[in-house]
């Protein structure tokens, strides 16, 4: 319950006091006037009547005065409890910050800028050296320093600004050398914070150790040299490694051009292709090795150029067919019809992804086949994204590894790089490649069933037309009936598709025996089958055997017969020109291929395609004869560009380093110095800035371009700054050479060649 609390009297006591005071004296003067009157009772009665009233308004008035008395009392009571309360808060609150002052593991100071230290907490005399608090105080800040700071500016004198400038602005924040009493130093965050104590402005400082976190700053800084000169040591074992593979890689690739543009038979054509062609692949993977370090660093950029998307996975996939076929693999793949062929995009970035993930498949597939397929995912007005999935029947792998199968140096099982060799690396390119593509990248598989890779990227459309290999409206005869055999379910259904997209109607089988009646039939029916395309290598009767069936067959009408094979020996090729075989193409067949032998075995060809056997390996262009300085130190390398430039039509001048093609510089003219880098006595960018420095003060310049096997970054920017024209990274592909001198000689078209004088 509440206590009753005394009610205050309220305004009549004070009428009453009023009233006494007033009356008082007249009653009493009234009394003792007529005090021997007492023959008038009525004012007797009245004057005893007032006496008692105003004894009553003086009880009331003693009652009240009783009443204010009380109620000062309480209140004095109520403040001195307050006021107690208050010295007992104040006390707890400076036993509290005393106690938080005293127990602060970091060192906590008062001072001002003109008596110096006032106060410091034990961890502070304890950080500067000091016995007590006595020896603390009694040291001046510039006593605690030494007498500069690393910047080199007096301790003195900062220390002033640095106190100066918490008192202007409230605190300040900075790093600061100290010293001890000992002499030893020590670096130390301090927080200056401008406080009032006892009505006057003072600072608190508040000062923590750093020595640990410089040390460890300086470890880290040291470690990150370390990384930096391992990094470089690394970058210069790359650039070496470089060096030495693509030199000989040039003379693989170069000489293989060469024979490729000779007169060839087909074999050879065929053989000599693949050689080229798994050089390349060759040369990407050695890129993917290379490249890796600008991945890791976020360096690499994709380009964006025009390609057609149906031939760059042909060339891709068929030189994956070796590799296939020496594993007795089935090797498909099929693009979704409504899938644009002409994109915008970096199709050597996409073939690196195509030859890791399909070579992948590959390597772990012991029987069966490996497919890959393409399909539009969606598509804008300016973009599409493409969803690409490889299918195999290998292995498989396990649930749990299939999150990690995507990084760096990672198999699913460690027993694979005995089994299977490799190191782990493509897959974590192809996943940071996918990733620059805009796409993503994943995989699905079960163990003894196969395994499902997939990625998306992003391509932009090409806005002008390319000069397609296929066109869209092959010129076949209309509704041109085609047979199909082939063992393989995968392949038939990926037949089908390509050439009833030309318009044709393909129909298929799996066997000889079905072939046979499915072609007599087609006949009896008057409705003849013209052209039939076999797969050379079915079990129980193969390619060759069942052609030499329909040909023997009256029944049958000799129709034209393409086979699909894996591979080209002497007497199957002999069997073939016995047997009238119209065309044989390597599996996985191109769609431009198979389309050129179609037609060509239906007796038309493709506007525009000359026959592949009367091409080159590449289209030169027509340059004028000219006068070439070769600066190379190699004799394969020599040997091999004196002849390409000599068989078209160029005089090739041979210098073994950068002296001697100064000398011969001095002796004669030239047109266009084909410059090494690395070569012994002086190297190119020593020859080039020596040309460079006997032209300056003349009107002569003779154009130098830089022929090295150094390809790694910055190669390029160096060769140009030395003064070189341009650029061309080793393995050197002619046509790529021959262009370049084009352009740096300035020449635009072959009507300019033609009216140039060398």
């Amino acid at each position: 319950m509440k206590s009753a609390r005394a009610v205050p009297p309220g305004r009549f006591p004070m009428v009453c006091l009023t009233a006494a005071v007033v009356l008082t004296p007249v009653v009493f003067a009234w009394l003792i006037r007529n005090r021997e009157r007492p023959d008038q009772p009525a004012e007797i009665a009245l004057a005893v009547i007032v006496s008692v009233s105003l004894l009553v308004s003086w009880a009331l008035v003693l009652r009240s005065i009783f009443f204010w008395r009380s109620q000062l009392q309480d209140s004095y009571q109520r403040l001195e409890s307050r006021d107690h309360q208050r010295r007992t808060a104040i006390e707890a609150s400076e036993i509290k910050f005393r106690t938080l002052f005293d127990s602060s593991r970091d060192a906590i100071m008062i001072l001002t800028p003109e008596e110096g230290f006032i106060d410091g907490n034990p961890a502070a005399i304890e950080l500067f050296g000091c016995k007590d608090e006595a020896e603390f105080t009694s040291c001046a800040p510039v006593d605690l320093s030494p007498p500069f700071q690393p910047d080199g500016s007096d301790s003195t004198i900062k220390a002033q600004q640095m106190m100066a400038k918490a008192m202007e602005q409230g605190s300040n924040f900075f790093e600061w050398l100290h010293r001890r009493v000992d002499g030893t130093q020590f670096y130390a965050t301090v927080l200056l914070t401008r406080v009032e104590l006892s009505g006057r402005p003072t600072l608190q400082a508040t000062v923590r150790d750093i020595t640990e976190q410089k040390q460890a700053a300086q470890a880290l800084e040291s470690a990150k040299l370390a990384a930096e000169v391992a990094n470089q040591a690394k970058s210069d074992f790359l650039a070496n490694m470089s060096h030495e593979i693509r030199t000989p890689m040039n003379a693989i690739i170069g000489m293989t051009e060469l024979v490729l543009d000779t007169e060839l038979d087909r074999t050879q054509r065929d053989y000599l292709t693949l050689v080229d062609e798994s050089a390349d692949s060759l040369l990407i993977i050695i890129n993917d090795i290379l490249d890796f370090s600008k991945i890791e660093a976020g360096k690499l950029h994709l380009e964006e150029i025009p390609f057609e998307l149906r031939e760059r996975i042909g060339d891709r996939m068929k030189s994956l067919g070796l590799r296939a076929h020496a594993r007795n693999l089935e090797l498909a793949w099929q693009i979704a019809p409504d899938t644009p062929d002409a994109l915008v995009g970096d199709p050597i970035r996409l073939g690196q992804i195509i030859l890791n993930l399909v070579g992948n498949a590959i390597k772990f597939t012991e029987q069966g086949e490996v497919v890959m397929r393409v399909d539009c995912e969606s598509r804008t007005k300016h973009e599409v994204v493409l969803h690409f999935s490889i299918r195999d029947t290998g292995v498989g792998i396990p649930a749990e590894k299939l999150s990690t199968i995507f990084d760096a140096f990672t198999q699913a099982d460690t027993s694979t790089t005995r089994q299977y060799g490799g190191t782990g690396l493509g897959l974590a390119i192809t996943s940071r490649l996918v990733a620059l593509m805009h796409g993503r990248v994943w995989a699905e598989s079960e163990v003894g069933q196969g395994s499902s890779f997939h990625f998306t990227a992003r391509f932009k459309l090409a806005t002008e037309s390319l000069p397609a290999t296929i066109p869209v409206r092959p010129t076949l005869p209309s509704a041109t009936r085609l047979l199909i055999v082939d063992d393989n379910a995968t392949n038939r259904q990926i037949l089908e598709d390509i050439t009833r997209a030309w318009g044709m109607q393909p129909v298929s089988v799996e066997s000889a025996p079905v072939a046979i009646d499915t072609l007599r039939e087609a006949d009896q029916a008057g409705d003849r089958i013209p052209l039939v395309l076999i797969d050379a290598d079915m079990p129980e009767v193969d390619g060759l055997e069942l052609t030499d069936r329909i040909r023997q067959d009256e029944t049958v009408t000799d129709p034209a017969v393409i086979l699909l094979t894996s591979g080209t020996q002497p007497e199957y090729l002999k069997r073939c020109e016995e047997l009238k075989v119209a065309a044989h193409l390597m599996k996985p067949v191109k769609h431009s291929e198979l389309l050129s032998a179609i037609e060509k075995s239906l007796g038309g060809s493709i506007a525009g395609k000359d026959d592949a056997d009367s091409q080159s390996a590449d289209a030169f262009i027509d340059l004028p004869s000219l006068q070439i300085l070769l600066v190379e130190d190699g004799l394969v390398n020599q040997k091999l560009a004196t002849v390409m430039l000599e068989k078209h039509g160029h005089s090739v001048v041979v210098a073994d380093n950068g002296q001697q093609a100064l000398d011969e510089l001095q002796a004669g003219r030239f047109d266009v110095v084909l410059m090494d880098v690395e070569m012994p006595e002086m190297d190119g960018l020593e020859a080039t800035a020596a040309i460079r420095a006997k032209e300056r003060d003349t009107d002569q310049h003779v154009p130098i371009i830089a022929m090295t096997a150094h390809a790694m970054k910055g190669d390029r920017a160096q060769c140009l700054q030395a003064g070189m024209d341009d650029y061309v990274s080793k393995p050197v592909r002619s046509k790529t050479l021959f262009e370049t001198i084009a352009r740096v000689l300035g020449i635009a078209n072959s009507e300019a060649m033609n009216d140039r004088n060398p």
